[in-house]
């Protein structure tokens, strides 16, 4: 497998000059051989998405908590009562529709039988009316994504060449200055600025926006700081309040 990085172009806007400059954040991706050969016996490949972490609840609730006004006491009950109603639907041999994400079905099997030495067997059956209740077992659960969910993915992620650039993996990714020449024009002109400020100025996922945000007002002597007002993190330059 071979690991390489394609990078995404959003917009970066600058007020002052409107000028529109393209920048890139990385989508990890792999290069894997398909495991059959083609008709003419040639070995082809496939590329899949290699992420990097995943965020579960207790992070998810952090974020939120962070850079949002929910209230994640209420989030988080929410979360817990939407598993166990996922749950429940299913074992009543329902799927789980949540119109624009997606539908959860329980996925089943027969039921895995292990020799002496723990090795697991694959079951096979020649007649039908042999399988009973006994040889079946939960297996799984499927997820099929809402066609508007994967829609929204898709906006906000561009496809190989879409800006007519060269071979996927060869642009160039996200430069801080690119990012601080945009604060310094919109908060000149501004004086404040919130993150999904930015994230519609920029055309950027709140991730991308929050994380730029995060290490520039955190370098060493940073012009850049930040100020909660209710709930609402406000950025600012010094001395251009």
């Amino acid at each position: 497998m071979w690991s390489r990085d394609y990078t995404d172009f959003s917009y970066l806007w600058h007020r002052r000059t409107k000028k529109t400059t393209v920048m890139a954040y990385k989508i990890k991706y792999g290069i894997f051989p398909n495991p059959q050969p083609d008709e003419k016996g040639n070995t082809t490949y496939q590329v899949r998405h290699t992420p990097e972490g995943t965020m579960n609840e207790k992070a998810f609730l952090a974020h939120l908590k962070y850079h949002n006004t929910y209230n994640t006491t209420m989030m988080q009950a929410s979360l817990i009562v939407l598993k166990d109603e996922i749950i429940e639907q299913l074992r009543e041999n329902k799927r789980f529709r949540i119109d624009g994400l997606g539908t959860f079905q329980m996925k089943v099997g027969l039921k895995t039988k292990y020799d002496e030495e723990g090795n697991p067997i694959k079951r096979q059956y020649t007649d039908p009316n042999k399988i009973t209740a006994n040889d079946v077992e939960v297996q799984g659960v499927s997820f099929t994504p809402d066609p508007s969910f994967v829609k929204a993915l898709k906006d906000r992620t561009s496809t190989a060449n879409k800006y007519g650039r060269g071979a996927a993996g060869k642009n160039q990714p996200y430069t801080r200055d690119e990012i601080i020449n945009f604060l310094n024009s919109y908060l000149k002109e501004n004086h404040s600025m919130t993150r999904r400020q930015m994230e519609r100025a920029l055309n950027i996922t709140q991730y991308r926006a929050q994380k730029w945000l995060d290490a520039i007002t955190s370098e060493p002597y940073s012009k850049y700081y930040c100020k909660k007002q209710g709930t609402t993190y406000v950025y600012y330059r010094y001395g251009w309040e």
